[in-house]
């Protein structure tokens, strides 16, 4: 039986950890194109994808990664070297399915620059949530490499684009337990205007 909307959002989990099955970039591609329909109020969706599955594109991305890390400084010695190359082993050599998210970056129109951000995060919440109705999971992260335009010029996005994401997708394990999320309650955050 299929989850409603409400129970789907309240009961979706992220996740660093999966499955290793593999993640077919068909099984992908038709996520990303029912996640398309966030909304956005201009002409042309603001946002594109790379999408990584093989073998050969983990090592790739792993190893451009480990390099804009030397190069920003976020790896300066031996111990930042040994957690961070721990980390992408895990979150991009370790994923089933890694989707580099990039928005377009209106400089001279502030209100276009929101709706891009607005737009793109609504583009892999939809994404989120289609993944977990298909029992896969997902970790939005936010690594210091997305603010690297030097990698985002490597990854071969637009010069106008700049990566907002990456997300590790991958097969939920149904043998695990969820675990129970907690949010503020809602007269902590939320009031009347007057």
């Amino acid at each position: 039986m299929k989850q409603s909307i409400s129970d789907t959002i309240i009961s979706r989990r992220t996740s660093k950890t999966s499955l290793d099955t593999p993640i077919s970039p068909e099984e992908i591609f038709t996520l990303l194109e029912k996640a398309s329909y966030a909304p956005y109020h201009g002409k042309n969706e603001p946002w594109v994808a790379k999408i990584v599955t093989t073998e050969a594109e983990k090592e790739w991305l792993y190893e451009r990664i480990i390099a804009s890390y030397e190069r920003n400084q976020v790896i300066i010695d031996e111990q930042t070297r040994e957690r961070m190359t721990a980390k992408m082993t895990r979150l991009i050599l370790g994923a089933p399915a890694t989707i580099l998210f990039a928005r377009e970056i209106f400089v001279d129109n502030p209100r276009k620059n929101y709706d891009s951000i607005e737009a793109t995060s609504a583009l892999i919440q939809n994404f989120s949530l289609l993944a977990w109705e298909q029992d896969l999971v997902g970790f939005w992260a936010t690594s210091p490499f997305i603010l690297d335009s030097t990698l985002a010029d490597e990854l071969g996005f637009p010069s106008n684009y700049e990566l907002i994401a990456n997300y590790r997708l991958g097969h939920r394990d149904l043998e695990q337990p969820l675990r129970t999320a907690t949010r503020q309650p809602i007269e902590n955050w939320a009031s009347s205007l007057l």
